[in-house]
């Protein structure tokens, strides 16, 4: 097999959806592979460049134990209830070869700025059938925030270089503060519209008898919230449940990564807060 150009994350125990995940990707022409960690083993049998890694630690662990088995280029953080053939919302056409889609913005890169590697590819994500990419910013939907790129690329030697995913983070928000040191250090956010990737968030996320939410990974939002703003707004944590669009975001983090120790990464959970999957 040739050099691996993309390493494709995840924490991942929803096994029942992998091979959905997996059959998704078989048209792209670069080399990749797709790493999933988490507590549960696969049911099926997935191709050769699908590794399971098993950990019995938080989800954000995982993704750290995951970018660290990965040999791409890039890394890609991603979730198991991502599909990556997906209908273009203007065009209509069904988009495959999205990785490869991502991966060309990436050497693009390299022509237009001479920089690529603290640039972060976002892929443009379709989630429940509408199109969210205009969504992710920094605070949500406010535009003159920073975008954030929930289904991001980044160098993965870059990514080691500047610290990985924090440990204190739980569940999600961590591959914000990794955008967040990227446009630090003087990168940026390229969202490529034309790489889709659709989010299957109410088919697998269990919901209760009105519809909200009901799963431990979404349990832990506030406190990754918590985590992520007192890294980056000197007022602190709080400015976006106040709604207050004024919100001051520093240029620089306010406090120093907390990186993950590779003692035991796999069994024991590390950082101030220990949630798990369940």
């Amino acid at each position: 097999m040739s050099e691996v150009k993309v390493s494709i994350v995840a924490s991942a125990n929803r096994v029942k959806w992998w091979e959905r995940f997996c059959n998704s990707l078989k048209d792209n022409t670069i080399s990749f592979e797709v790493i999933f960690v988490g507590d549960t083993r696969p049911m099926h049998n997935l191709p050769g460049w699908f590794r399971f890694i098993h950990a019995t630690v938080k989800p954000a662990q995982c993704y750290e134990i995951g970018f660290r088995a990965a040999k791409g280029e890039l890394i890609h953080w991603t979730a198991d209830d991502a599909d990556y053939v997906c209908r273009h919302p203007e065009t209509g056409n069904i988009h495959t070869k999205n990785i490869d889609r991502a991966y060309e913005a990436w050497v693009d890169l390299e022509k237009r700025t001479g920089n690529k590697k603290l640039s972060v590819i976002a892929m443009r994500p379709i989630e429940n059938g509408g199109d969210v990419w205009k969504f992710h910013h920094f605070f949500g939907g406010w535009d003159n925030t920073p975008t954030m790129a929930p289904f991001g690329f980044v160098s993965r030697d870059k990514f080691h270089e500047l610290g990985g995913y924090d440990s204190r983070f739980v569940s999600g928000q961590s591959e914000n503060d990794v955008v967040m040191r990227f446009i630090e250090k003087g990168g940026a956010v390229e969202v490529v519209k034309d790489s889709l990737v659709y989010v299957h968030h109410q088919q697998v996320h269990p919901r209760d008898a009105i519809g909200k939410e009901d799963n431990k990974f979404r349990a832990w939002y506030n406190t990754d919230r918590m985590v992520l703003e007192n890294c980056w707004i000197p007022a602190g944590y709080g400015n976006y449940e106040k709604q207050n669009k004024n919100v001051t975001i520093s240029p620089t983090r306010l406090s120093p990564v907390q990186r993950f120790s590779d003692e035991n990464i796999t069994t024991v959970t590390q950082g101030e807060y220990k949630g798990m999957w369940k």
